[in-house]
């Protein structure tokens, strides 16, 4: 009597566990999880090289200082017009690269904000982080003018 019950209660159970079984397969196909989105900044290093084919001295330095200020190499511009600024300036260049210098007391969704705005107004743009050695190397200025020529980009970034 009890097998007579287990097989009925099995027969019924069956067809539901089925479609909940095939539900989740059909799910597992059909809802995928959304691509991750970031921003992607290539990893500068200091390097001595002679080959280095971006030196020809028409770099733009964009510095995010703690007090708000926003500046191009030495002059200083509202942070709302430095995106249409910047896409002035690399509209007619080959090497469209810019170094953003960020201050160590800013805020991150600031320079993320900037990094996007540049982006936007000039999509083919180059944009590297100037951050740790590089940085303090830059804020030193002992060197400033041969800088440029001594960031190593990363193999594929440039």
């Amino acid at each position: 009597m009890i097998s007579v019950e287990f097989l009925s209660l099995r027969s019924l159970l069956a067809p539901p566990l089925a479609a909940l079984f095939a539900l989740l397969t059909l799910c597992v196909f059909l809802i995928q999880t959304p691509r991750s989105t970031g921003i992607k900044i290539p990893l500068l290093r200091l390097h001595h090289r002679a080959d280095q084919f971006t030196c020809d001295g028409r770099w733009e330095f964009i510095q995010l200082l703690d007090d708000g200020r926003t500046k191009i190499n030495a002059d200083e511009v509202r942070e709302d017009n430095l995106a249409s600024i910047i896409g002035k300036t690399m509209k007619w260049r080959a090497d469209r690269l810019v170094y953003v210098v960020p201050s160590s007391g800013i805020p991150y969704s600031r320079l993320v904000d900037t990094l996007s705005r540049l982006k936007t107004e000039v999509p083919d743009i180059h944009i590297g982080v100037l951050t740790g050695k590089v940085r303090d190397r830059f804020i030193d200025r002992s060197n400033w003018p041969d800088l440029p020529c001594e960031i190593e980009w990363p193999p594929g970034e440039f």
